[in-house]
């Protein structure tokens, strides 16, 4: 408190000047630093949202490989097919006691000859699934026939398929 006189006059209380002009001053100052904290709890709120590190943020998850590959074989469409297949990419294919293989390059100009038009059913059985790899039994039923692949995605910089191996019945 301030060691000032307050003078009555008329029966109302007259306040020196300085403590007058505190009081104005008090709500101002109040409002100043509720907008100051909040604006500090929304630059630190931003600041820690973007240093937390997002799992395969740009990258595709498994399911999303594996769903892009089961599409791409179905619809015939594989634009983006070569996006989701590594580099060393294996592709065995079984015709009776004959097995071929090729890279990724000779799958997606074979792929490009040979559109898919007839109807598929597709369904998917997981094999083996860790945080590594995963492998997928995927069979395409087609009238008449079916082809079952063995997928095997890897996890080594993002997910994506290093190795199919097909058979027909």
């Amino acid at each position: 408190m301030l060691n000032q006189r307050i003078a009555v006059t008329n029966g109302f209380c007259v306040r020196p000047m300085g403590i007058n002009l505190i009081n104005k001053l008090i709500p101002t100052i109040m409002k100043t630093l509720k907008i100051g904290i909040a604006a500090i709890a929304l630059l630190f709120a931003g600041v820690t949202s973007h240093a937390i590190e997002k799992p395969n943020s740009g990258n595709p998850t498994k399911e999303d490989v594996l769903n892009s590959y089961i599409s791409a074989i179905s619809t015939g469409n594989i634009k983006d097919l070569d996006k989701i297949l590594e580099s060393d990419l294996q592709f065995n294919s079984k015709r009776g006691n004959n097995v071929n293989t090729i890279g990724k390059d000779q799958l997606l100009e074979e792929l490009k000859k040979t559109p898919t038009t007839a109807p598929v059913k597709t369904s998917t059985t997981v094999l083996q699934d860790n945080d590594e790899l995963e492998e997928v039994k995927v069979v395409f039923s087609y009238d008449g026939y079916s082809r079952t692949d063995i997928v095997t995605l890897d996890h080594t910089l993002g997910w994506a398929i290093n190795s199919i191996t097909s058979s027909y019945n």
